[in-house]
């Protein structure tokens, strides 16, 4: 019936014409159009039916609908071609399905309309997922090229139509506020980005109401009505530290979430240690998201920003902010002295992380086409010896007249990544060993890989102590967000993780709390972790600082004073003027651009 409606709308002789009046549909689309009535009929119907498998939620369904209806009446109206609305139109959300397909088999989320943003005014993005994915590029430029020679062709072959000025201009303007009615509508919904093969074209078109947020003068981020800390002049970081600073590692452990955070599951005993400090102290860290989207986290501990600052758009907070902060942990540490390398897991130049990375500090970047990993789930052991390997490098270029320079090496694990329904590393187990602890096949695979990430640990920094021996270094590990097993204890743990929805959860939740310990290895921590309840993840960079015996330049000693004025918070601070202070006096004096 739907399409019938449609279609009859589609081929009136003049949209200035009844609605109501009756006619032969098929006739009239004959004339109308080389496809033909039936023809409109049941591409609209099979279509439709599409849009109703991609938006299994009516509500959803029936807001994309529309909002397809709308366009084609538009896109009818503006060329005077019925059928080659319908087409353009259908050919626009098979582009952004097939688009958002491709995206999702790489970094698990659905398109955005920043991602078209990003691609078409960046050339060098573009040529970066020409060479990298040249096969798939060949294929959307042979789609694009027929899709083109389609429209063309239909262009030319359908008979314009000769609308009324008043009807025909009274039907566009209805539905371009048709257009942005839905499309408001969807963005307030929030849809999911998270959901493999649905919801596809209600996050896009709901993510088209970020558009203004991305083109507002003043930002995303909230500052004071007026300055309380002094600005200062955002030149050239200078950093003396002394002769022993340490190497520092810091490593992202994938799903990583300490025994105590959900009273009623029990661990091994032998994984307490892999969670504590120096201090024999197990530290909780918040972070903002849940089961998924490490990129939150990882941006968060090197920028000391917390991405719900984004609020819609913390997903593309790298690319952002891609060149727009001057005061971050690498920028900092290498203004100290440290070569800084980033060692990433997949394709670090997809989607612009690794133009990012460079943007703060990084000298280095060894993703996978560089250290030639399988794939990416590889035992932590595999990114330990990379990092093993840029101490060798590091040391090598040492001579009688070069000092010593301290590394700084960020890394991350895999093994612990979901899903967790097989045995990763059969081989690793010791003979006779069981690992049935808890009886649910799910989370006691959770557990060996948690299991087998400390014994990989251990492993590394033995090697660490035998090959430098005397050498210090500094251990900061952290878990990027909890896992999401069946066997926790909170409410549709899955589906908020599948869905990407951990925003509609209370952000001090306990679903957000994961770990953090700093340890030293030929080196004691100059200044210990604080004793508060739970750090919240943007404050991790300054405890490394500190915790390193770093000078504390005006930024850090700012966000040292934000630590203890906020108990150890900074997005759920009640001192709510205290962080917009901060956040005014970080722009005041230049270290983030607004963008």
């Amino acid at each position: 019936m739907f399409a019938r409606v449609i279609g009859s709308v589609l081929n009136r002789r003049r949209f200035g014409e009844g609605f109501g009046s009756t006619g032969d549909m098929s006739a009239v689309a004959r004339q109308a159009s080389p496809l033909g009535g039936r023809l409109i009929a049941a591409v609209l119907t099979g279509w439709i039916g599409f849009i109703a498998f991609s938006e299994p939620d009516f509500p959803l369904f029936a807001l994309v609908a529309t909002f397809f209806a709308a366009l084609v009446v538009v896109l009818s109206v503006l060329s005077r071609r019925p059928g080659f609305g319908l087409a353009m139109a259908i050919f626009a959300f098979v582009a952004v399905y097939v688009t958002s397909a491709f995206k999702f088999d790489v970094a698990a989320m659905n398109l955005h309309v920043y991602d078209v943003i990003f691609y078409l005014f960046s050339f060098a993005q573009l040529n970066f997922f020409i060479q990298t994915y040249p096969a798939t590029a060949a294929v959307f430029g042979a789609i694009i090229a027929v899709t083109v020679l389609a429209m063309a062709v239909s262009f030319k072959l359908e008979t314009p139509r000769r609308f009324g000025s008043l009807g025909g201009s009274v039907a566009a303007v209805a539905a371009l506020a048709v257009l942005v009615g839905t499309g408001m509508s969807l963005g307030n919904r929030k849809p999911t980005f998270f959901d493999d093969g649905r919801h596809v074209f209600s996050a896009f078109i709901g993510s088209l109401s970020d558009l203004p947020a991305l083109m507002r003068e003043n930002g995303f981020f909230e500052i004071s009505a007026h300055a309380t800390l002094s600005p200062t002049i955002a030149a050239p970081i200078t950093c003396k530290p002394g002769k022993d600073a340490p190497d520092i590692v810091l490593f992202l452990n994938e799903s990583a979430m300490p025994e105590g955070v959900y009273p009623q599951l029990h661990y091994p005993a032998e994984l307490a240690p892999f969670f504590q400090s120096d201090d024999g102290k197990t530290h909780r860290l918040r972070v903002e998201t849940f089961g998924g989207g490490t990129w939150l986290s990882d941006f968060s501990v090197l920028t000391g920003m917390p991405t719900n600052t984004f609020g819609n758009l913390r997903n593309f907070a790298t690319q952002l902010m891609t060149g727009r902060l001057r005061h971050s942990l690498p920028q900092y540490l290498k203004a100290c002295g440290y070569d800084t390398t980033m060692i990433y897991p997949s394709l670090a130049e997809f989607a612009g992380a690794g133009r990012f990375y460079r943007a703060i500090g990084f000298d280095r970047i060894i993703d996978r086409q560089v250290h030639h990993a399988r794939d990416d789930r590889q035992r932590d052991a595999f990114y330990y010896d990379q990092v093993v390997k840029v101490l060798d490098a590091g040391r090598a270029k040492q001579g009688a007249l070069d000092p010593r320079r301290p590394q700084f090496i960020v890394a991350s694990s895999m093994s612990t990544h979901s899903p967790w329904n097989f045995r990763f590393a059969p081989e690793m187990l010791k003979k006779g060993e069981t690992t049935h602890w808890t009886g649910d096949a799910e989370f006691d695979e959770y557990l060996w890989r948690m299991v087998l990430a400390k014994r990989d640990r251990d492993t590394f920094r033995a090697t660490l102590a035998q090959r430098f021996p005397g050498q210090p270094f500094l251990f900061v590990n952290y878990g990027d967000h909890q896992p999401a097993l069946t066997r926790l204890p909170l409410a549709h743990a899955t589906e908020i993780a599948d869905k990407g929805v951990a925003w509609q959860l209370d952000p001090t939740s306990r679903a957000f709390d994961t770990y953090y310990a700093i340890e030293g290895l030929n080196f004691t921590l100059k200044t210990p972790p604080p004793d508060v309840p739970i750090l919240e993840i943007s404050h991790l960079a300054t405890l490394t600082v500190a915790a390193a015996g770093l000078p504390l330049d005006p930024v850090f000693e700012r966000r040292m004073w934000l630590i203890d004025k906020c108990d150890g918070l900074y997005a759920n601070c009640k001192d709510r003027g205290a962080v917009l202070a901060f956040q005014r006096y970080m722009l005041d004096s230049g270290w983030i651009v607004q963008p």
